[in-house]
């Protein structure tokens, strides 16, 4: 159990030092969910562990792990060309975007804003190119309505129903797109410029669900379990494989320096933490979900601020407190 551990106790000081209002705090392991503690209270809201959170981009490697449910199919390749498949994409572009670039951030696509009001195959088809794909790494929202459209065409179903069969498979009921679960407030939008309703209207394939820490707690369960209720292992494994590697970078945020898998973020520098092999993903508004299969862990954290690491949350922290819980 984590309620009075580590873990716990860094989740407990990110509330008291004031870098966020609230925060919940879940462990588990492939045995299943160990603890769930929540803190704080926001605009007189008490934070429970059962609260939905808008997950920002730990929604991609959810949407990841879908779509690669349909390259173990058969149906889709990682070599597979967003262009064949959607022919409305890429017009004048002399280059191939693959379902593995959109994944791991090598696409090319020039990112419009996620509050542009735009639908989101309208803006996929319509985007520019940033660069020759394959040939840099720029963090990129839009190519994973890419990967959706191109998940879309094998499997015959709207993108959102293979999510959710995905969060029904995992025990990940409460994941949705839709915002009207009541989820916290996230802060700092206006600072920030993002006028987050219209981000979530448009329910993006890379950033638009919302979530509980169970939810994320017991697919997380699963990949550590290796059960394949998720994906096969040999599919989870080539996820975590580094994609970008000796690639050269586009990024306004140079730290924490971070590889890139196929929906999944690694540490780049192992050097300041205590366990090694870790893999998952952030989201802009605070939120962490990293499973730790060294330790049989799965840690995820929980609020409602954007950019918290420059209020100070630092998850070198969190790695090394779940390491020891």
């Amino acid at each position: 159990m984590v309620h009075s551990g580590p873990a716990a106790d860094w989740a407990r000081k990110q509330v008291d030092g004031g870098r966020v209002p609230v925060a919940v705090l879940g462990v588990a392991s492939s045995q299943g969910i160990e603890d769930v503690v929540a803190f704080g209270a926001d605009a007189g809201r008490q934070a429970t562990a059962d609260d939905h959170f808008a997950l920002f981009s730990v929604t991609k490697p959810i949407s990841a792990l879908t779509v690669m449910r349909q390259v173990e199919r058969g149906k889709l390749s990682l070599g597979s060309s967003l262009g064949d498949l959607l022919p409305a994409f890429g017009s004048g572009r002399t280059d191939t975007v693959t379902l593995e670039q959109l994944l791991s951030h090598r696409s090319g696509i020039t990112d419009p804003e996620l509050d542009d009001g735009v639908p989101l195959r309208e803006a996929l088809t319509a985007a520019g190119q940033t660069f020759y794909a394959g040939s840099l790494v720029q963090y990129c929202n839009i190519a994973f309505e890419g990967a959706a459209a191109m998940a879309e065409w094998a499997d015959g179903r709207a993108f959102e129903d293979q999510v959710l069969a995905l969060a029904s498979d995992t025990g990940a009921n409460g994941l949705t797109f839709g915002s009207d679960c009541n989820p916290h407030t996230v802060h700092g939008t206006d600072a920030a410029g993002l006028t987050v309703d219209a981000m979530f209207k448009n329910r993006h394939p890379g950033a638009g669900l919302f979530g509980t820490a169970t939810d994320l707690l017991n697919l997380g369960t699963e990949l550590l379990r290796d059960s394949g209720k998720a994906v096969h292992p040999n599919t989870l494994a080539a996820m975590r494989r580094p994609r970008t590697t000796g690639v050269p970078f586009i990024t306004t945020r140079p730290a924490p320096a971070r590889h890139t898998g196929l929906g999944f973020q690694m540490p780049a520098n192992e050097s300041e933490l205590l366990a090694k092999g870790i893999y998952g993903h952030p989201g802009w508004s605070g939120t962490e979900w990293w499973m730790l299969p060294e330790q049989d862990r799965c840690v995820v954290f929980l609020t409602n601020v954007l950019d918290t690491p420059d209020l100070g949350v630092d998850t070198t922290e969190l790695f090394n407190a779940v390491a020891v819980s």
